[in-house]
């Protein structure tokens, strides 16, 4: 077995978990091997496997020092460095334990494709977490299941700790986004049968996690694009630029409860109906736009003031649209607000087009970290 350790500033972890590994997969009973791939942690979590285990031929080091960081990329850059046929997946925060490794490792030998560590069965479980972190666990387990068909007969799909036959992977493209790996691995891979392992989720004990708010967007994002490969739609349209098609119609759906606000507002000082539109449109594009470099393109790099700029350039083409769809519904008579809405789904694919190409056109993404939910 090749047992895999993403890390990121784990020098106080590191050592106890490749120990711990080492331990529960003796080299008298097993072929090991332990592979710590690290997204060149600040800490310098990488020099201290070398430091203690460099005379061990068990254990390797990686040290990434590419500019696409995450614990996702890491895993599937240690499969590729990964020798055996057997390959484990373990974070380095003692959150999942090593002494179910074996567990994982005789379910393959039995026959899964798949061997994947469970909170969720009987047996396992998770220690001292709030209320909230578990009904957010629970909600993703379900977005999970609704967007990759596969996952709904997997009690714990969110897992970080898991086992796969290399062969499950070898002609996949993975392309992850945040840390949800197994969920790639069960959108894309080539499997038939899974086994869940029990275990309990631990308290972290030492340093921080990477579990953030920007986490969870990261997870939406990733599963939004699954849900577009896991149905085979991704060979007619793109799966990143469908989620950033839904995050962009979000962000618009927003934005035109900001335009319909300020559209009654300026209405009901009598003013002429095209003022209060135009008022409404430019409350709006501004609202929209600050989403969007949020949200939708992940507060992508470049010139802000140009994007700035470019934005409202290419909003005026899609004004167009909305100033002549209002029109043509005020003079048909339909009422004020149904006219101004049928104006901004008029306007709102011209300028999703334009975003795309001429003010945010690399479509860029936050580098993800790890956690678990």
């Amino acid at each position: 077995m090749s047992v895999l350790i993403p890390t990121y500033n784990e020098r106080e972890n590191i050592t106890t978990v490749v120990t711990e590994c080492l331990k529960a997969l003796p080299s008298s009973a097993f072929e090991l091997e332990v592979i710590v791939v690290d997204d060149d942690s600040e800490d310098y979590t990488w020099q201290y496997p070398e430091r203690l285990f460099g005379d061990d031929p068990r254990v390797r080091v990686i040290r990434r020092q590419s500019s696409e960081k995450g614990l996702a990329q890491s895993i599937t850059d240690g499969f590729g460095a990964a020798t055996h046929d057997f390959c484990a997946v373990i974070d380095a925060d003692l959150q999942h334990p090593p002494e179910k490794l074996p567990e994982l490792l005789d379910a393959l030998k039995e026959g899964a494709d798949v061997a994947i560590g469970s909170r969720h069965v009987a047996g396992g479980g998770i220690e001292n977490w709030p209320l909230w972190r578990k009904i957010v666990s629970r909600g993703a387990t379900t977005c999970a299941g609704v967007a990759i068909p596969d996952a709904r007969r997997i009690s714990d799909p969110m897992s970080g700790f898991f086992a796969v036959r290399r062969s499950v992977i070898e002609d996949v493209d993975l392309d992850p986004q945040g840390y949800k790996i197994l969920l790639e691995i069960l959108g894309k891979g080539d499997y038939d049968a899974v086994t869940e392992v029990p275990y309990r989720f631990r308290q972290r004990e030492r340093g921080e996690s990477k579990l953030t708010a920007e986490e969870y967007q990261n997870f939406l994002e990733h599963v939004g694009q699954l849900a577009v490969a896991s149905r085979n739609l991704d060979e007619v349209i793109d799966p990143m630029r469908a989620v950033r098609g839904a995050e962009f119609a979000f962000v618009g759906a927003t934005g035109s409860a900001v335009n319909m606000l300020v559209f009654v507002l300026v209405v009901s000082t009598n003013a002429h109906f095209l003022l209060a539109g135009l008022v409404a449109f430019l409350a709006a594009v501004n609202w929209n736009f600050a989403g969007n470099w949020l949200v939708t393109y992940d507060r992508p790099s470049g010139n802000l003031l140009r994007q700035y700029a470019t934005f409202h350039g290419v909003s005026v083409v899609g004004f167009v649209a909305y100033t002549g769809t209002l029109t043509v519904g005020a003079i048909s008579g339909l009422p004020l607000l149904i006219a101004n809405l049928f104006a901004i789904i008029a306007g709102s694919g011209i300028n999703f087009f334009g975003t795309e190409t001429s003010v945010f056109p690399t479509g860029a993404t936050r580098e993800p970290v790890s956690g678990q939910v």
